[in-house]
C-alpha cells in the first residue's frame, strides 16, 4: 500500500551525478517493532517517490543477540558483503551496540554512510559510560547523521564532527490511503497500544481510567498488546479493583491495518511511556486524527508541538492527563484531533521525508569530495 500520488510528486535527483544506489540497513524481523516499521516504510517511500533510485533493505538481526541471534546477524552481514558492488550509499539505522557495527562494515565495503540513531536518553547506549564511548567511536565512522527529529542531538550524545540533518520519520501508508472514521456520539474513546509494561505506561493508563470513572466521566478504553504474565495479571487486578470491566477491554496485538483502524476509532491515545524516545505509535495516532497524551520525552514532545496533543509533567502523569481531559469538551477534542491529523499528514508526508534523506546523503557525498 502506498500513499496516493496527490500526496507529492516523484523526485528524480540524487546525491552526485549518478542515480542513487542505496541500501537501507537496520531492523530485526525476528523481533518486529518500531525500527522495523521505519525501515520498511523507508523502502516503500523511496520506491514510490524516488523511482530512479535503486534501493534495497537489509536487516541486521542485531536485536537481543545470543548464540542463535549472532548466527542470524552474521548471515545478514554476509548478505551485505555479497552485494558490495551493487550500492554506493548506506543508510544505517542503529538501535543497539551490535547494530552500530554495521557502520564500519558499510565503510569497509566502500560506501558513503549516513547513520540514524533509534534510541533515547534512557537507553544503555547513552546511560552506561563505556557503552556510550564505544558507540560514539563506532558511529563516528559514518559520513553524516540523519536525525529523526529536531532536537534529537540535544537528547543523546552524538559524534561531534559529523554533519547533522533532520530527516524525520514515515507515517504508515494507511494514514494516506484511508480517511479517518467520522466522529460518533460515543463517549470519550481511549486507546493504549504497546508491549504492556509499567515503563510503557500501561498501568498509568488504568490509573487514568480509574480517575475518569470516579469522576463520572463516560469513557470506553481499549488496551492493545501483549505483556509478561505478571504485568497482565496486574492489569486485570486494577480493572477489577476499579470495577471497570464494562469500560476497559484488552485486545491482543493487531497487524498494521488493525492498529490503524483501532486508532481511527479512538479519540485519544494514552502513551505515558518513560522509555520511548520517538514512539511511532504516537505519530500513527496523530495521522489517524487521534490526539496523543504523552510524557515529556524529546521525540514525543516534538510530535505534540508540531501537530497537537498533550504532554504531561513527569511527577504525576496520570493525574495531569485526567485534568487535561476533564477540562475538554468532547466535540472540541475531536475537532482538535482532525486538525492535528491534517498537520501530521502534511509534516510527515513520504515525499518530504525522502527529499530530506536524499539531501542528507547528497551532503555526505559532497563532504568526501
Amino acid at each position: 500500500m502506498t500513499p496516493p500520488a496527490a500526496q507529492a510528486g516523484q523526485r528524480a535527483d540524487s546525491p552526485g551525478d549518478a542515480p542513487v544506489r542505496l541500501c537501507i540497513i537496520g531492523g530485526s524481523p525476528s523481533h518486529p517493532g518500531g525500527l522495523e516499521a521505519y525501515c520498511e516504510r523507508a523502502l516503500q517511500a523511496f520506491r514510490c517517490h524516488a523511482p530512479k533510485a535503486e534501493v534495497a533493505l537489509f536487516p541486521t538481526e542485531a536485536a537481543y543477540v545470543n548464540d542463535r541471534g549472532l548466527a542470524r546477524m552474521i548471515r545478514c552481514a554476509k548478505a551485505l558483503v555479497a552485494r558490495r558492488g551493487d550500492f554506493d550509499l548506506a543508510w544505517v539505522h542503529v538501535s543497539c551496540l551490535a547494530e552500530a557495527l554495521f557502520v564500519p562494515l558499510a565503510r569497509a565495503l566502500g560506501w558513503t554512510v549516513l547513520v540514524t540513531p533509534h534510541f533515547g536518553a534512557t537507553s544503555r547506549l547513552e546511560t552506561r559510560g563505556w557503552v556510550r564511548r564505544l558507540r560514539l567511536a563506532i558511529m563516528g565512522r559514518a559520513h553524516g547523521l540523519g536525525l529523526l527529529f529536531a532536537g534529537q542531538d540535544g537528547e543523546i550524545s552524538l559524534p561531534s564532527d559529523l554533519p547533522r540533518h533532520v530527516i524525520g520519520t514515515f507515517l504508515p501508508a494507511q494514514a494516506f490511503a484511508t480517511p479517518p472514521a467520522p466522529a460518533t456520539d460515543a463517549p470519550l474513546r481511549l486507546i493504549h497500544a504497546a508491549r504492556f509494561s509499567a515503563a510503557k505506561g500501561s498501568l498509568l493508563m488504568l490509573d487514568l481510567c480509574a480517575k475518569l470513572k470516579r469522576a463520572g466521566i463516560p469513557f470506553a478504553a481499549r488496551l492493545i498488546g501483549r505483556g509478561d504474565t505478571e504485568v497482565v495479571e496486574e492489569i486485570a487486578r486494577k480493572i477489577a479493583e476499579a470495577k471497570m470491566a464494562d469500560q476497559v477491554i484488552l485486545i491482543d496485538w493487531l497487524d498494521a491495518d488493525g492498529i490503524a483502524q483501532a486508532l481511527r476509532e479512538a479519540d485519544v491515545l494514552v502513551h505515558l511511556s518513560a522509555i520511548d524516545s520517538f514512539p511511532l505509535i504516537v505519530l500513527e495516532a496523530l495521522a489517524a486524527d487521534t490526539l496523543p497524551i504523552v510524557r515529556p520525552m524529546a521525540g514525543s514532545l516534538s510530535m505534540v508541538r508540531t501537530c497537537g496533543g498533550h504532554a504531561t509533567g513527569d511527577d504525576q502523569p496520570a493525574a495531569d492527563a485526567y485534568a487535561w481531559l476533564a477540562g475538554k469538551d468532547l466535540h472540541q477534542l475531536r475537532r482538535e484531533g482532525r486538525e492535528a491529523g491534517e498537520r501530521a499528514r502534511a509534516a510527515y508526508g513520504w515525499s518530504r521525508i525522502v527529499d530530506a534523506a536524499l539531501d542528507a546523503m547528497h551532503a555526505a557525498v559532497l563532504r568526501l569530495r
